[in-house]
């Protein structure tokens, strides 16, 4: 993300040092003269879903989400293995026209999916190898967003390129609820891993993801000239390949991610416990104006802190 640097430095001033949460307002009722909202132009669509996503004022906004890892090896039977538990932060600096840089930092835990503790440690239910889960962080990632083309990924090569066409993620309005959908696909990217020095840990030589998630609100909310950003639900389901600590080697079959929460008020809108435990093992996520300097992500952590399993 060398690329993006400069760019979050100059969006700085917009968190004060040492905020650690989202502030919005919450409201269920539209105020009195509510906006005239057409989904169907580019730019009402894209301030619709940047209200849900996050919001449409510079400022900084955080989900909470959790769920499971299934994995589906081919020949076995899908097998539950744990719990996943994030915050997201999202830092908008809204520019002229419609225009927004938003950068994502992500923490996340993991759980033992039957006593609900930290999981430091368990058995892979597939190949029965005692395995360490790796809590991780990832980001800095940062997308300019605007009504006149797709979202843009900045400062990293991406297929998510910013094609030159109108924002159009699909939407579906159901009585008072509105629905957008997220889907990315990533195909043959070069692994993070070199299967030839992580035999076990990688297994392929490319990466190939599918990420889908659904946001939910109140169509009063957004219609509401007072809400820059609204209270929103998130659904997110993947599939991937293999994580690096479950140690599965090229053993044919997948990873199935499916989790759920909502955007927060404030900090104190998240389970204490999981904050608790946050604190303790990224407390670089709390930093602020910004977290931390530099792309990472869970290979790269796996890189710097483990070694290959032996097999």
């Amino acid at each position: 993300m060398a690329n993006a640097s400069k760019d979050r430095f100059s969006r700085r001033q917009f968190v004060a040092a040492g905020a650690a949460a989202a502030t919005l307002p919450v409201s269920a009722s539209a105020a009195s003269g509510a906006l005239q909202v057409d989904l169907e132009d580019p730019t009402d669509r894209l301030l619709a879903y940047l209200k849900m996503r996050c919001g449409v004022e510079t400022g900084e906004y955080m989900f909470w989400f959790s769920g499971g890892l299934d994995m589906a090896a081919v020949g076995e039977p899908i097998t539950p293995i744990i719990t996943v538990e994030s915050l997201v932060v999202r830092q908008v600096s809204k520019l002229p026209d419609n225009v927004f840089r938003i950068t994502d930092f992500e923490a996340a835990i993991y759980r033992d999916p039957k006593t609900g503790e930290l999981a430091n440690e368990l058995v892979n239910p597939i190949n029965g190898r005692t395995v360490r889960p790796m809590h991780y962080r990832e980001g800095p990632v940062e997308f300019e967003w605007r009504p006149d083309r797709q979202p843009k990924l900045l400062g990293m090569e991406s297929p998510i390129d910013g094609k030159k066409e109108p924002f159009s993620y699909p939407y579906k309005r159901v009585g008072n609820n509105v629905y957008f959908t997220k889907a990315t696909y990533f195909n043959n990217r070069q692994h993070w891993l070199d299967m030839e020095e992580w035999p076990l840990e990688a297994p392929a030589k490319t990466l190939n993801v599918a990420s889908i998630s659904t946001l939910k609100a109140d169509w009063a909310d957004l219609t509401n000239p007072e809400l820059a950003s609204v209270p929103t639900d998130l659904n997110y389901q993947a599939t991937t390949g293999w994580l690096p600590w479950m140690e599965m080697g090229q053993t044919p079959g997948y990873v199935v991610w499916h989790e759920a929460g909502h955007k927060l008020a404030s900090l104190d809108e998240a389970p204490a416990d999981t904050v608790k435990l946050l604190r303790d093992i990224h407390p670089e996520f709390f930093r602020r104006p910004v977290p931390w300097e530099g792309f990472t992500n869970m290979f790269f952590q796996y890189k710097e802190q483990r070694k290959p399993a032996k097999p």
